[in-house]
């Protein structure tokens, strides 16, 4: 198994999390990623699963990131920005 695929979680995951973090909507992301609100739900919380943390707190109005959700979207925006470029 490739070290990369044993040790991060699906690109997919990271790429709906950006969009969510992002938008600050799991409905917002959804649309922008021509997913249905379940799959992009589903796949944060796969996201979540694998780091073994929250990373958004969901409040009875809306989303927030904690305070590792913060710190990963952070990471994970430039990452994914870089990725772009370099493709």
């Amino acid at each position: 198994m490739n070290r990369y695929t044993k040790n991060l979680p699906p690109l997919a995951t990271l790429i709906t999390f950006e969009a969510v973090g992002r938008n600050g909507s799991f409905t917002r992301a959804a649309s922008e990623l021509c997913l249905t609100q379940s799959a992009v739900s589903k796949q944060i919380r796969a996201l979540e699963d694998h780091l073994k943390l929250a990373l958004f707190e969901r409040q009875a109005r809306g989303i927030g990131l904690t305070l590792a959700g913060a710190s990963l979207f952070s990471e994970v925006s430039t990452l994914l920005e870089r990725l772009q470029h370099s493709v």
